[in-house]
């Protein structure tokens, strides 16, 4: 046992260890690089900077001895780092003593001293934080994928946790409770306090019973302070040992509708991690214009989407510029364009095109040879183009392909009988036939001047079938039988409002809602300061972009929208006491591109000199993905007057795990703040 002064002192063995290598580098900087100061005074320097570091080198060694002897230091990676350690002193007391005795050597020795110091600061955090922890980031073994078919409950679900969350503790060199979690023979065999699993009743498990402790409990683990598991890995775990702590099974074995199914499928099938570099965002900008649209397909990726609008403004020739960005294109959207007797070789340059729409573009069977050159083509649409069947002969030539659309092309399931023989994954899809339908409306049309006005905007409701009513809300409510009132005539508004409408007629679905948002210019702050920095590339005009009373569009790279990811948007308007009831803020939701909703609003105003909560609350979380959309979000005041106000928009740092990227960052976009 080691007494409890010893302990102390060898626990501060951290601490103290960092002043040796601070001053040891600055000593080695003065010996190696000559001429920083007058040569008196450098040598100077270093003897005095080397002789600090030599002293208190010796403590760290001595303090270092003693945390040793604690329990659970054990294995090569100790005893390196403890030699090494040792080396360190008497390298740097040889190195002080030759300075005046043999100068010549001095230099030999001091980069001898280097490579020691980094060797034990190297072994020392293996120590501490595992085997391999210096270059365990860019070993080859992290980015291997492994799909739901192979993956194996223990070696792709439970060792990574282990890996993660408990081996800095609990390996060869570290063996707290003289557990060890990095070897399977070692997690059976247990540590001092007994095995981890209970056979008989899985919920007394050792382990499970120290994951579930409270996190205040000196016997919690992970210990805290340390990473904790996430509520995912911890189902994972305690699911494992409910089933037996098998080593070996795979998860397939489990069935797909078991919990261990679905929780891999979350862990496994995030978003694709993509190994080119991305494109410089001017280069993307240069390729926008009004018929093309380039950008990101999430925020910060370095994959690409193109969308070409408007037939007639489309030029064959413009396709040929893509080639600047060939590298990062993996969705092209051509649905529309007159592509008729166009040369699609181009296409062989983008080697990651996955999705690829050809929709409506008057092609024929002959131009679509280069599709079987694609060696990454996972998803293509040929709907409305008149085909024949040797479409199939180009199509079986790409491996790859997952997912066809065919319908209103002329061809039909006989056609692809001996495709689909060969092809049996592939899933195509012909559209459908169906008599006594009940079909859906279309949405009604919005039309108005401007979104932010000052004092007044006339909106009119339209839909081109006669007979059809229009139903409409201004609270952001949907409308339905509870909801709304008939559009009769042209909407006056006359503050923020959200309106939304849909169509009714007797023998048809109801249309899906449209939604447009309308802001009141309202007052304008004497000052605003944003407190927090909005993240990469989406910046804006900084705060200017908040009160610019200029509406960004659908394309979030656009430059008129805030991104926030790492840090909540922390807003300070300084109002300079003036009546305020309601402060409305313009969102961007796109769960496909990791833009969420904030997961939590903060509102407070200040009353004199008193801040006071005014807003608190937590916005529902999508449960799904939604198409690209513009939210407005609308936050009562008590009526009063105000100072300030001060908004805290709380952005998601663990996407749920329905989500592609389930466990990254998501997005808080915002281009515009009302208060009215």
């Amino acid at each position: 046992m080691v007494p409890p002064l010893l302990q102390v002192m060898g626990r501060s063995h951290p601490l103290i260890l960092h002043f040796p290598i601070v001053l040891m580098v600055i000593a080695l900087v003065f010996v190696l690089v000559p001429k920083l100061l007058p040569a008196p005074y450098q040598q100077q320097m270093a003897r005095w900077s080397l002789l600090f570091a030599t002293f208190f080198a010796g403590i760290t060694v001595l303090t270092g001895w003693m945390l040793s002897q604690e329990e659970g230091y054990e294995g090569d990676n100790l005893l390196l780092h403890k030699w090494l350690g040792v080396a360190v002193y008497f390298v740097a007391l040889l190195v002080y003593f030759m300075m005046d005795k043999w100068p010549k050597m001095q230099k030999g020795m001091s980069l001898t001293l280097l490579l020691v110091l980094i060797g034990a600061g190297h072994w020392g955090a293996n120590l501490t934080h595992g085997t391999d922890f210096l270059l365990e980031p860019v070993n080859p073994k992290n980015s291997e994928q492994i799909s739901l078919e192979e993956a194996e409950v223990f070696a792709h679900l439970v060792k990574p946790i282990f890996e993660q969350k408990c081996l800095s503790c609990h390996q060869e060199s570290k063996r707290k409770g003289e557990l060890r979690l990095d070897k399977v023979a070692m997690i059976q065999k247990g540590g001092k306090n007994g095995a981890l699993f209970d056979s008989i009743n899985w919920e007394k498990s050792l382990l499970i019973e120290r994951l579930l402790l409270p996190m205040e409990e000196k016997k919690h683990m992970p210990p805290k302070g340390k990473p904790q598991l996430s509520p995912e890995e911890l189902e994972i775990l305690k699911i494992w040992v409910q089933e037996g702590a098998d080593f070996e099974g795979k998860v397939v074995d489990q069935g797909k509708e078991s919990p261990i199914y679905q929780l891999a499928s979350s862990q496994l099938e995030k978003e694709k991690p993509y190994d080119f570099d991305p494109v410089a965002a001017e280069k993307v900008a240069e390729l926008n214009n009004h018929y093309r649209l380039v950008q990101e397909i999430y925020p910060e990726s370095p994959a690409l989407e193109v969308s070409y609008f408007g037939s007639g403004a489309f030029d064959p020739k413009s396709l040929e510029e893509l080639k600047k960005v060939k590298e990062q294109i993996i969705r092209l959207n051509l649905s529309r364009m007159p592509l008729q007797g166009v040369d699609l070789s181009f296409l062989r340059d983008f080697v990651h095109l996955e999705e690829l729409n050809l929709n409506f573009c008057e092609l024929e069977t002959g131009q679509l040879t280069v599709l079987g050159d694609l060696p990454k083509l996972i998803s293509l649409s040929l709907v409305g183009n008149k085909l024949d069947s040797g479409i199939f002969k180009t199509l079986l030539t790409s491996s790859s392909l997952e997912f066809l659309y065919l319908w209103n092309t002329g061809l039909g399931k006989e056609d692809a009988k001996a495709y689909e023989k060969e092809r049996p994954h592939v899933m195509i899809e012909w559209g459908f036939e169906g008599k006594e339908l009940v079909y859906q409306l279309n949405a009604p049309q919005i039309k108005y001047e401007n979104e932010i006005f000052r004092d007044e905007e006339k909106v009119v409701l339209k839909h081109p079938i006669g007979g059809v009513k229009i139903k409409f809300t201004l609270d952001g409510t949907e409308p339905d039988s509870n909801n709304g009132e008939w559009y009769q005539a042209p909407i006056k508004l006359d503050n923020t409002a959200q309106l939304k409408a849909a169509a009714f007629a007797d023998g048809w679905d109801r249309s899906e809602t449209i939604a447009a948002s309308f802001y009141r210019s309202g007052l304008s702050p004497k000052r605003v300061v944003l407190k927090t920095s909005p993240s990469g590339q989406y910046q804006g005009n900084g705060k200017e972009t908040l009160f610019d009373l200029k509406k960004g569009d659908s394309n979030y790279a656009s430059g008129d929208w805030l991104g926030f990811k790492d840090e909540p948007l922390d807003l300070e308007i300084d109002l300079g006491e003036h009546y305020a009831e309601m402060l409305a803020i313009s969102l961007m939701y796109h769960e496909e591109a990791h833009i969420f909703p904030p997961v939590k609003v903060l509102l407070q105003g200040k009353v004199g000199d008193t801040w006071q909560t005014l807003v608190s609350e937590k916005p529902e979380a999508p449960k799904k993905s939604g198409k690209s959309r513009m939210e407005q979000m609308i936050l009562p005041i008590p009526a009063g007057k105000y100072k300030q106000l001060r908004l805290i928009l709380y952005t998601n740092q663990r996407l749920p795990s329905w989500h592609r990227g389930a466990g990254d960052k998501g997005w808080v976009f915002v281009d515009e703040v009302v208060v009215n």
